[in-house]
């Protein structure tokens, strides 16, 4: 059955355009997206980047990729946004303990907005390799090719919920002390 837009999962996309610009890495221990559709295909989405790390140990080295980090943050994850169809409402950065969090509200005006999302006639599905595994959902799980899972809903499903986290990290620098000298 056909699917309608494929893309990488939004924190993917996140990483790759700060990848572009920083020199070290930004890592992402885990993602949750909380999407709420509406009968005609659009809907609000909330996305949550779970522990924002370095892949860098030099306290100097950290400190530049957490300010390209934040220039991004502010000018072009909007834009990244709105080529991919999808208006941000809101976004925020905060900590709890020593993880830095970024959350992302959004609406979007079709589903094919959605990264990562597959719709047939009777699911929406996303697909978790192998190197993730899923913390929490509302959908059902199913095996899928090379190790991989499905996370699959009812194709009228209104509310879809998951998280999913890296299996393992690179040595990594966490930037919460960064943004809480911030504040």
């Amino acid at each position: 059955m056909p699917t309608i837009g494929f893309r990488a999962p939004a924190a993917v996309v996140l990483v790759l355009v700060l990848a572009v610009i920083i020199p070290g890495c930004i890592l992402i221990r885990t993602t949750e997206h909380r999407i709420t559709v509406n009968e005609d295909g659009s809907g609000e989405a909330v996305l949550r980047l779970i522990d924002l790390r370095s892949d860098e140990m030099a306290d100097s080295l950290v400190q530049h990729d957490f300010r390209i980090m934040m220039s991004s943050y502010e000018k072009e994850g909007a834009d990244q946004f709105s080529r991919q169809g999808r208006t941000i409402t809101n976004k925020k950065l905060f900590t709890i303990a020593d993880t830095l969090y970024a959350e992302i509200a959004y609406r979007f005006d079709q589903f094919a907005a959605l990264e990562g999302m597959h719709v047939t006639e009777e699911e929406i599905y996303v697909v978790v390799p192998a190197t993730r595994h899923v913390v929490r959902t509302n959908g059902k799980l199913q095996p899928w090719s090379n190790d991989a899972v499905r996370i699959v809903w009812k194709r009228d499903a209104r509310r879809l919920l998951y998280q999913i986290t890296e299996n393992a990290l690179p040595p990594s620098t966490s930037l919460a002390r960064f943004y809480r000298a911030l504040e």
